[in-house]
């Protein structure tokens, strides 16, 4: 599906949106361009446009993936050393059994695998919330699901005709108290 324009009457909510998102990111206003920088950079938009193509195409109209959820199955699966969450080389035709939560999984796993690996935006180096003392990969989680929830909340917005508008303008209430 190629991307249209986003509606002028839809983006407000957005735009609500983008500012929740910049202020999870910690830009403030005289950075927050370099939030949409960072959303094109290859340390994101390969692994958004791969789960654009495997799910949001194929099957958009599923409830976003709430933060709560979608850590609690990345420690209880131990999604990071899971090569279907990890592997660059997982095709397409093997996701066809995937649930929302996998789909969501393996975004943040890349983005966050490939950011360490390439000294990108975020550094950690590992998931590991039981050895997390200072809690900068629970932050790094927190930021890239953030970062999900804004880049679903867009593409929506420009390829969903029948999208809710409460829907952009309120994904990140399970967050904002986090600020």
């Amino acid at each position: 599906m190629a991307r249209k324009v986003i509606p002028r009457d839809r983006l407000p909510p957005l735009q609500k949106s983008y500012d929740q998102l910049c202020a999870w990111l910690n830009y403030d206003t005289s950075t927050r361009h370099s939030a949409r920088v960072l959303l094109d950079s290859s340390y994101v938009k390969p692994f958004f446009r791969e789960y654009t193509r495997d799910f949001l195409e194929p099957a958009h109209g599923h409830a976003a993936v709430q933060c709560a959820e979608l850590y609690g199955w990345c420690v209880s699966t131990d999604a990071f050393l899971q090569p279907k969450y990890a592997s660059s080389e997982m095709q397409s035709n093997s996701k066809k059994d995937w649930t929302p939560l996998d789909h969501a999984a393996r975004f943040l796993v890349r983005v966050l695998r490939y950011s360490w690996e390439n000294d990108g935006e975020w550094s950690s180096g590992k998931f590991d919330p039981a050895n997390d003392d200072d809690g900068e990969g629970e932050l790094e989680f927190f930021q890239v699901w953030a970062i999900l929830q804004y880049l679903q909340a867009e593409w929506e917005a420009a390829n969903v005709d029948d999208l809710e508008m409460e829907r952009l303008s309120e994904i990140f209430p399970e967050t904002t108290s986090r600020l």
